[in-house]
């Protein structure tokens, strides 16, 4: 059914997501919708449409909503408005299009002090840093990454702070 649907054109794809709830069977069957969220996604950058790119993050948002685990589906979220806003440029308090989100996912995902962040990278041996403090230092640094390719260019990302992130990114896990 995804191969059908991601034929049809966006109207009748809005309208048909209209009757649906996302992450929920479609028909009485289950349906991919993380597939149809990145096929939409891969779309909207080839025509560089805003329409198509609400449609792909609208599925992410909800299934990272959904999900026990929402890291890697709002991090294709993520990925996909640092591509926007690359391509088409920031646009202040526009859903897709707001370098500021970026900045909010980043602040949700930095729940390591920088001081403490610091002082876990000088560890001699990484062996010995619990595995959850890594891996949230591994989803700072991937945030990280996204606002400082904004910031490389030419995003004007009016937080000082990240200045001394920034330079800690190539540190981290």
């Amino acid at each position: 059914m995804i191969q059908a649907v991601l034929r049809w054109p966006l109207p009748q794809l809005q309208s048909w997501m209209e009757r649906l709830v996302i992450g929920e069977p479609v028909g009485g069957n289950s349906f991919n919708w993380h597939g149809l969220a990145f096929s939409i996604a891969a779309r909207a950058q080839r025509e560089r449409s805003l329409e198509w790119a609400r449609i792909a993050i609208r599925v992410y948002e909800a299934l990272a909503h959904q999900s026990d685990d929402p890291y890697s589906f709002m991090l294709s979220a993520m990925n996909l408005r640092t591509w926007l806003i690359q391509e088409l440029g920031a646009r202040e308090g526009d859903e897709l299009l707001d370098p500021e989100i970026i900045y909010a996912w980043f602040r949700s995902l930095a729940t390591i002090p920088i001081d403490e962040a610091k002082r876990v990278i000088s560890t001699p041996d990484w062996r010995t840093i619990p595995t959850d403090v890594l891996l949230q230092l591994r989803y700072t640094k991937t945030a990280l990454s996204m606002l400082s390719t904004l910031s490389q260019s030419g995003v004007a990302l009016n937080h000082p702070e990240l200045e001394d992130w920034f330079p800690l990114r190539e540190q981290l896990p």
